[in-house]
């Protein structure tokens, strides 16, 4: 009436037990790296974005403040965070036409011109981050995880010639 099993069956059902448990266990702690990593690169990525961001409000009050600009009125109440990645395209263009302006022998304008140089090396370094971290996520298994966690995706400011 009982049905035997034979001890071979039993070390086999024990060994694909311990395999599959080996696997879940190299899966949640590659998980937990993978996760981990794409914190921390999300996190650099993040803080450069925003000094990034600050220097650009920055620029916009000094240029505003110091050349009366109107190309940069538009800018100068609004909150440069929020604004959308093609609006801040535009603002870079609007800031590259304006420092056109600025005489670089006059000291009143050495501050502005300090902080432009400041933008557009936040600008490079930002871009360079930006372009790795994509990279990263474009990758297997960075992919799958980066759209589980839904992280928010940056663009770049410098044109990527193919």
């Amino acid at each position: 009436m009982f049905l035997e099993i034979s001890p071979i069956f039993v070390n086999i059902l024990i060994d694909v037990a311990i395999f599959l448990f080996v696997l879940v266990l190299i899966i949640a702690v590659g998980s937990f790296f993978i996760i981990k990593d794409l914190q921390k690169e999300y996190k650099k990525v993040y803080r450069i974005n925003s000094k990034f961001e600050i220097e650009l409000r920055k620029l916009v009050n000094l240029m505003y403040k110091i050349l009366s600009d109107e190309a940069l009125k538009p800018y100068h109440d609004v909150v440069i965070k929020q604004l959308p990645h093609e609006e801040k395209r535009n603002l870079l263009k609007r800031i590259d036409e304006v420092f056109t302006q600025v005489e670089t022998d006059n000291p009143d304008h050495s501050y502005i011109q300090e902080t432009y140089e400041n933008l557009l090396e936040l600008k490079r370094v930002r871009d360079s981050k930006i372009m790795i971290f994509n990279q990263k996520v474009g990758m297997f298994p960075f992919n799958v995880y980066f759209k589980l966690m839904k992280i928010e995706t940056f663009f770049t400011f410098t044109d990527i010639e193919k």
